[in-house]
């Protein structure tokens, strides 16, 4: 007995197939980040793929509070190489870091209304960094986290 495959039956196995590889492939590892007389740990996200890195916090609705996205990178990142909010739905904070995880630069992000990407501001911290730090709007002012303070993974 013959059983007949159709090329579009296999379009849409392959097609669900990537989709599962492409999401295993992209799913985030998390940590948390602890700051001395900070009473909450920051749960984050870590983004550390071009991919990860590129969709960051795109497209989500809200943010719950004490959470965030660590950006890390394996080299030093130049002053002018900013963030920028296109797709991002929420107003955000990040914070920049020194390899030390040493908070060097904090800049308040609004959302980019535009639906043109090179319409959207890039925040620039105007000094080289190792990582970054977002979390909602106004968090670091809320909770006294200003430049010189040192993050670290909690243990």
């Amino acid at each position: 007995m013959k059983i007949a495959f159709s090329s579009s039956l296999a379009v849409v196995f392959a097609a669900g197939f990537l989709s599962v590889g492409s999401a295993a492939a992209n799913a985030m590892k998390t940590t948390s980040l602890c700051l001395a007389d900070h009473p909450h740990e920051i749960q984050v996200e870590v983004a550390e793929t071009p991919q990860q890195k590129a969709r960051g916090l795109m497209m989500r609705e809200s943010l719950p509070e004490h959470t965030g996205m660590w950006f890390r990178y394996d080299q030093e990142r130049p002053a002018d190489a900013g963030f920028w909010m296109f797709n991002t739905w929420i107003p955000l904070d990040i914070a920049y870091m020194d390899k030390d995880m040493r908070i060097v630069k904090i800049i308040q992000m609004q959302p980019c209304e535009t639906i043109i990407r090179e319409n959207c501001p890039a925040y620039d911290p105007g000094v080289s960094y190792h990582s970054a730090l977002e979390v909602n709007h106004g968090y670091f002012d809320r909770f006294g986290i200003e430049v010189g303070d040192q993050l670290k993974q909690c243990e």
